[in-house]
Formats: structure tokens, sequence, C-alpha cells
């Protein structure tokens, strides 16, 4: 049997590991307090998703020329059913899932703050808007002994509702999420769901000067 000294230092030991990996995916998100400081007297915040002019990949190609090309390359290794399902899956998260898995993550980690707003999607009716403009994507990969995990920059912007005054701007660069195993040549659009979880995550984090 292990000597209790030598179990609780490798406890420590791996405890350490998992604070720093987490401490590796977080991002500080930059912005000036008391443009955003209104935030703490809000109810409700709305948020709002845009996708204009997004790019993709380290060539940045335009959106409809990346469908095409994941398509074709579907096409090619299975069938032309499977392309199209892929696609339509694709535009299913871009629409719902990964705006309602930026808005779960973000309201949960600005949950335990006293004056903390609750984001909406689409909740007109709220003074102030979010809008998550998504600027570039990069899907990854992982193929057994080689992984690059998918990849994220978006600009947020804060407006009056009423006016489209904007309030404040900030970016958050290439959020790197998790390498999710898909069947190739198909991308995993879980691992960019992962990254607009920790986009909204690091977001919270940094909001805490204002909110708590």
């Amino acid at each position: 049997m292990r000597h209790p000294k030598y179990l609780f230092r490798t406890l420590l030991v791996l405890l350490m590991v998992l604070a720093s990996t987490q401490h590796s995916y977080s991002q500080w998100v930059k912005f000036k307090k008391k443009e955003l400081i209104f935030l703490a007297s809000e109810e409700k915040i709305n948020v709002v998703f845009t996708y204009k002019g997004v790019e993709f990949n380290g060539d940045n190609l335009s959106e409809t020329t990346f469908l095409n090309h994941i398509a074709s390359k579907i096409t090619k290794h299975q069938d032309t059913s499977e392309a199209v399902k892929w696609t339509h899956r694709y535009r299913q998260h871009k629409v719902k899932h990964w705006p309602e898995a930026f808005v779960s993550s973000l309201n949960k980690t600005v949950a335990p703050y006293k004056h903390a707003p609750t984001f909406v999607l689409d909740e007109k009716n709220a003074r102030y808007t979010l809008e998550v403009k998504v600027r570039w994507m990069y899907f990854g990969y992982d193929i057994k002994v080689l992984a690059q995990p998918a990849k994220l920059t978006t600009e947020l912007i804060f407006y009056r509702t009423d006016t489209s005054q904007i309030v404040s701007k900030l970016e958050i660069e290439k959020t790197k999420g998790l390498s999710t195993k898909e069947d190739f040549p198909k991308l995993s659009l879980k691992s960019m769901e992962n990254c607009f979880e920790r986009a909204a995550e690091n977001l919270g984090l940094s909001l805490k000067k204002v909110l708590k």
C-alpha cells in the first residue's frame, strides 16, 4: 500500500495540473469599467447573434466557400445525402444551439454575482442589447495521435436597444474549445459549441468587476 504522504502529494499534483489546464483556457476580456457599469442596474439584457462576414480557417474562407468545400469532401468520402445532413445540422447550430449554449454559459457564470442581470435571447423589451458578432471560426480536428482544438473569434457589442447607440465594444480572440471526434471528413459542431460556451464563460468572469 502506498504511504499516505505519497498519495497526498500525487493528489496535490493532479489538482495543480487540472487548475493550470483550466487557467490555460481562460481569457481575460478587456473593457472599461465605466462603459459596462450599467449592467449592474439592469434586470435583463437582450442577446442577438450575427454572422455577417464570418470567415473560416487559416485562409479566411467565406461561409459559402467553406460550406461548399466541406460538402464536397463529405460527398467524396461518404455521399451527397450525408453532406446535406451535415450542412443542415450546421445551420441549426448556427441559429439555435450555439446562441443557446453561449447564453446558458454566460448566465451560469454571472449567477453568483450580486448585481447580475439575466441574458436572454431575442428579449426586445430589454433596455440594452448584447450583439455577439461572430468573426472567425476554425473547427479543429482529432485524428487519433494528432488533435487541434476548435477556435472562435467574436466581437461583442453592447448598445441601447431602442436607439442602437453603441455603449461598448469588446473582442474575444481565438477562444479554444475541445477536440471532439466526428466521422471524417465531417467537422465537429460540438467542438465549436464548446468554444461559444468558453467565450461566454470568459466574458462572465471578466464582468465580475462590474457585477460583484
